[in-house]
């Protein structure tokens, strides 16, 4: 078993672990996605921001909905984050928001495993 399938293994099993040194082809990206994926491959286990907050750590705190679609569209499961990004709700700090085609509940089952609960 590879390096980076022991990883996957353990993250699955609830043992923090990192993907920084992993390398990931972003040739297709804009510059602003970019900076979105750095930002959410510095999200740290268990820590949770909304779309907004994403933005902001990118530079640009108001382009949530961009946030928002660079998540949705994010290739690189587990290795970016993006479970880690929730949506701000009016009456609540967060609301779990979407998972891309993997749906709210995987998400949300990510997110139990690093201990945060929504």
């Amino acid at each position: 078993m590879s390096e980076v399938c022991r990883r996957f293994a353990a993250h699955l099993a609830g043992v923090a672990v990192s993907y920084d040194d992993l390398e990931l082809d972003d040739s297709g990206l804009t510059p602003f996605q970019r900076e979105l994926l750095a930002a959410a491959r510095s999200l740290r286990w268990g820590e949770v921001v909304t779309y907004g907050g994403l933005a902001a750590l990118a530079g640009r705190p108001r382009a949530a909905r961009a946030a928002g679609s660079f998540c949705a569209g994010n290739r690189w499961s587990l290795v970016v984050p993006c479970h880690r990004v929730v949506a701000a709700a009016r009456d609540e700090p967060f609301a779990l928001g979407g998972y891309g085609p993997s749906g709210a509940a995987l998400k949300q089952r990510l997110l139990a495993l690093e201990g945060t609960l929504l």
